[in-house]
């Protein structure tokens, strides 16, 4: 699954653009359903089809994975993840670590159970997921260490939650290049949810490379503000930027706003104004989930009422 030097250069759009990359940085081709098309809704509003990135399971996080699991498949030993009990990052990195035979270990604190919730459990159950339970997810990084020394000896591998590390977020570079390639002007906006930062940087960073100077990115925030701050989205689109620099590109500033509008009072509880997003994305043959997606599309309908150009990147597995 891992590329070598002397085998082709994937068909990604990140290679095409920065080729001296695939000589520096690990890749394994998980998806095959990119690049992901794009849908012209009105006049106003398109959509990035990102739950079309793989036939096996789709969504925004195999763009990262092509990334980080190489790292992963060379060390072994299990891989210790984390997120909320209705975590489709840990059922992503369960299906996919399945594929390079990886075993997966979890740490999943609480959120409130909705159908979607209770739909990803029964998966993590099919995909023989070892799961810790935390009480609380500030208690997540304590969990997540004490896995990681109780598996020293098998040489595990720490997936950082969202996958949202340098390396992983040059995925989400591939989907604002991609993004650049298929539209003929830039719109005003490109709205996105906001949890571990990966996606929101990664668009941000390759949009800015693929020489858009208009267009800002949205992240609307769907976790807690101490993971989604300004700070930290810093220092990832600084890591990420200098992963983009040696492979050849002179980093520029990244468009990238940070919408809190839409959170409600805690992570993973439906709001209304998601409620209202999801009967909507029926009418648009979309589907969302209300943790990210839905609070993501709220703000790109309200954004578009608005009078602003705007696509929505559609980063739900289904």
């Amino acid at each position: 699954m891992t590329r070598s030097a002397a085998t082709r250069v994937p068909d990604r759009a990140l290679f095409a653009r920065l080729p001296r990359l695939t000589d520096l940085v690990p890749f394994a081709e998980l998806a095959d359903g990119l690049p992901t098309p794009v849908d012209q809704i009105d006049d106003r509003l398109w959509v990035k089809r990102d739950d079309q990135t793989a036939s096996t399971y789709g969504g925004n996080k195999v763009r990262k994975f092509e990334f980080v699991l190489p790292v992963a498949a060379r060390r072994g030993g299990p891989v210790v993840t984390a997120g909320g009990i209705g975590s489709h990052h840990v059922v992503a990195a369960a299906t996919y670590c399945r594929r390079l035979g990886l075993d997966v270990d979890a740490v999943l604190y609480p959120q409130d159970v909705t159908e979607d919730v209770e739909r990803t459990q029964a998966r993590l159950r099919d995909l023989d997921v070892r799961v810790t339970a935390t009480s609380n997810r500030f208690l997540m990084p304590v969990a997540v260490a004490q896995r990681m020394a109780a598996l020293a000896a098998r040489r595990p591998y720490l997936l950082w939650p969202g996958a949202s590390t340098p390396l992983g977020t040059l995925g989400y570079v591939g989907a604002g290049l991609e993004l650049v390639e298929d539209m003929d002007e830039e719109p005003d906006a490109v709205v996105v949810a906001l949890g571990s930062g990966g996606s929101a940087v990664g668009l941000a960073l390759g949009l800015a490379l693929g020489g858009w100077t208009h267009a800002r990115v949205v992240g609307v925030r769907a976790a807690d503000p101490i993971v989604t701050s300004r700070a930290v989205l810093g220092g990832l689109e600084a890591g990420t930027a200098a992963l983009l620099a040696i492979g050849g590109w002179m980093p520029h500033a990244a468009r990238l706003d940070i919408d809190g509008r839409w959170f409600g009072s805690t992570y993973g509880r439906p709001t209304e104004a998601g409620a209202a997003a999801m009967a909507a994305a029926t009418g648009l043959g979309l589907a969302v989930e209300p943790t990210y997606t839905a609070k993501a599309l709220a703000a790109a309908l309200d954004l578009a009422a608005a009078g602003e150009r705007v696509v929505f990147v559609q980063t739900f597995a289904g």
